[in-house]
């Protein structure tokens, strides 16, 4: 289930998703994640032009997202920090993106101790024995 709040006209309304995301969704979601890392790979920095596409994205896939229970201007004027709107719409496009594989974990090396007996450190030296030999 997914929830999102959005305060409408100044009431906080509060929106049910039930289902797992569909095609429509990660290709959505996918639109926004290109549209973000080619604003943020720009050599000077997002422009006023890159924050209004990204604005639009996000809404965009939010009101497919929750299937239209809500307006494009609802989640731009609605989705407030304190409401967590945005990390709703966050939460939705990670899982639209997700595979649904398990990460695989790096294989963890144990070492398995032979000994019982405490580790010590060799204070043998390597180097040749330097003695002067006289004739």
């Amino acid at each position: 289930m997914y929830e999102i709040s959005l305060n409408i006209n100044g009431q906080v309304n509060k929106f049910v998703r039930n289902g797992e995301p569909g095609l429509g969704d990660t290709t959505a979601a996918l639109k926004v994640q290109q549209q973000q890392l080619r604003m943020y790979a720009r050599e000077d920095g997002p422009t006023n032009a890159d924050f209004d596409a990204n604005e639009a994205n996000l809404a965009n896939f939010a009101v497919n997202f929750w299937n239209g229970q809500f307006s494009r201007v609802d989640v731009i004027a609605g989705a407030t920090k304190s409401l967590k709107s945005l990390d709703s719409i966050n939460k939705a496009i990670a899982d639209a993106l997700d595979d649904g594989e398990e990460p695989e974990e790096p294989a963890k090396k144990s070492r398995t101790r032979t000994s019982k007996k405490r580790s010590t450190t060799s204070t043998t030296s390597t180097k040749p024995d330097l003695q002067t030999v006289t004739n």
